[in-house]
């Protein structure tokens, strides 16, 4: 059941030092780990969100007696960033200042070890010619998210190098796959995954080790919601907006804040040329507000004079309501098969390989966004609604116990039961049957991506 499929390389060498100076009107502060204690939690009321820097949660041991490890897959979101939206508010003047270089070396080869470079390139961004102030692209991953991401890389070294002794003590080329989806944020996010799973050698031989990493067009890509790929993405997101729920939840919760920020900047509903509504809710359930405000509280930094973080937080639950409302419309299992049923089928597909004995990767690492771990664990049925921090991360285990396969479920640290499909409830684990027959239904066809998306008809959406 081997599955040949064509891959294009991305060779790149990183060196970077990633320190995040923010400016507020005439306030400086660092957004880096010295200030910070040596590792914290971060963001006072927003730490779920923020994440940590202490460290990420080590995977459980398996509940299965003498289980040995096939593949793992893991779905992760990337590190903490600077803001994504632009558009904040209006006077919005945070300056977001940025010292990650990425080193790279065009190359033709792909895989294991290269001779020392003789000349690399390193990008940089100029001040003040971007869209946020200062010297950093737009979402770009900070000191902080490049800890958390090494960080959790380390923990998988933890347990899959000296705990279960799955993988080896150092890293064997085509052990490890890495896919990003195109953007920075997730390709750097990787690139520090690597480094705390298999530490670059300080040896300073005359070869360089190279990891080869995946990424494609966007369009094509099937690593987050993504109606390019998924038409019925689009259809089922404008749809949950006209139903009594979300009209309600609009009129009662929504209009009042909008209020307040009226209030707040002095500013029609038509603010900055956009129209309230487009400036609070994007269809990737991302708030302009929210997440400005979010990345700011995560760098302790001030918002702006009648911001309270208590409207913020109202903001944010009206972001996750929404987001909820949309990753169930008109189901979680429907929704989620048009969002994200065709990365589980990639997933799949190694795991059929493995389990026929076709060599595959001992570990393939997915860099994603939080919409991508949210959506998951939804179809799944396993989502608290609660918005995955920096480098969440959810783990699928394919092992094997006297000749059976089975597969089980971590989300960062904890095991967490399948519902309709816990065959050995004392495991916690689905048998490999069992989860393949859930996940075919939960993989969609050609027609089911694009048009067979039919709408409930006065069925209640998210409460």
């Amino acid at each position: 059941m081997g599955t040949a499929r064509r891959r294009v390389a991305l060779v790149v060498a990183l060196c970077w030092c990633a320190v995040v100076s923010v400016v507020s009107g005439s306030r400086a502060s660092f957004a880096g780990l010295s200030r910070r204690g040596g590792g914290a939690v971060l963001g006072g009321g927003y730490k779920g969100y923020c994440g940590t820097t202490e460290g990420q949660p080590v995977p459980p041991l398996n509940l299965a007696p003498n289980a040995t490890t096939k593949l793992v897959a893991l779905v992760t979101r990337h590190g903490d960033r600077v803001p994504l939206h632009t558009t904040c508010w209006p006077g919005y003047d945070s300056v977001w200042n940025c010292s990650l270089t990425k080193i790279s070396d065009p190359d033709m080869t792909t895989g294991g070890n290269e001779p020392s470079l003789a000349r690399a390139y390193r990008e940089n961004y100029m001040y003040d010619r971007n869209e946020l102030l200062g010297n950093c692209e737009k979402a770009a991953l900070t000191d902080i998210g490049n800890t958390q991401c090494t960080q959790l890389g380390q923990a998988m070294r933890s347990y899959f190098v000296d705990t279960i002794k799955f993988l080896p003590d150092s890293l064997h080329d085509g052990d490890v796959f890495v896919r990003f989806d195109g953007d920075s944020r997730t390709k750097q996010s990787a690139m520090a995954f690597c480094d705390g799973l298999y530490p670059p050698s300080a040896s300073g031989g005359d070869t360089t080790s190279v990891i080869d990493m995946f990424t494609m067009d966007y369009e094509k890509d099937d690593m987050f919601p993504n109606s390019d790929l998924c038409s019925c993405v689009t259809k089922y997101g404008d749809a949950v907006k006209t139903t009594p729920e979300w009209i309600n939840y609009d009129n009662t919760v929504v209009d009042p804040i909008e209020q307040q920020f009226i209030e707040i900047f002095g500013a029609s509903a038509d603010i900055n040329g956009i129209t309230f509504w487009y400036w609070f809710y994007l269809q990737s359930c991302k708030h302009y507000c929210s997440d400005c405000g979010h990345s700011m509280q995560c760098h302790d930094m001030p918002l702006p004079a009648g911001l309270t973080e208590e409207l913020l937080i109202q903001v944010f639950d009206a972001v996750m309501w929404q987001t909820a409302a949309t990753y169930s419309y008109p189901d979680p299992q429907s929704y989620g098969r048009i969002a994200m049923g065709l990365l589980l089928g990639d997933i799949m597909d190694q795991m059929l390989d493995a389990v026929d004995g076709a060599p595959q990767p001992k570990i393939s690492l997915f860099s994603a966004h939080d919409s991508s771990v949210m959506v998951v664990l939804s179809m799944l049925g396993i989502w608290d609604e609660l918005w995955p921090s920096y480098a969440s991360y959810i783990m699928f285990e394919l092992y094997t116990v006297q000749g059976k396969d089975f597969i089980r479920v971590v989300y960062n640290g904890k095991q967490l039961p399948i519902p309709g499909c816990l065959d050995v409830p004392e495991w916690q684990s689905c048998s490999f049957e069992s989860f393949y027959g859930l996940a075919k239904q939960l993989i969609p066809t050609v027609d089911q991506c694009s048009y067979d998306c039919p709408l409930p008809q006065g069925k209640p959406t998210h409460k």
